[in-house]
């Protein structure tokens, strides 16, 4: 069996270590998911978007200037948990509050 990834144990971890170096310049790791590099000059409502990272890299590809401050990225097709929502949240937050936008299945 061919397999696109190492070992499964680790696949949410290698691609958004990948994903971030290949788009460094616009964002950075946080634990449970990835943010803005560069925050925005002044305080503004912070919009964190995610899902299971079956669908990866489509909620990290939407990070940066003008849409999301963050993503947060669970496990493959199972939503984040709540203690990754939060870390993320906490990581991209400016002062002005946060949106959590998720789409609405269980896993």
């Amino acid at each position: 069996m061919t397999l696109l990834f190492n070992d499964p144990a680790s696949f949410v971890d290698e691609m958004v270590e990948g994903f971030v170096a290949a788009n460094g310049r616009w964002v950075r790791s946080v634990p449970g998911g990835v943010v803005r590099r560069h925050p925005p000059s002044e305080p503004t409502v912070a919009v964190i978007i995610g899902g299971g990272s079956g669908h990866y890299p489509a909620f990290g590809g939407l990070v940066g200037s003008g849409l999301a401050h963050g993503a947060v990225i669970g496990n493959v097709f199972a939503s984040p948990s709540a203690d990754q929502v939060h870390r993320v949240a906490v990581a991209a937050q400016t002062g002005a509050g946060v949106l959590l936008s998720y789409g609405n299945y269980t896993g």
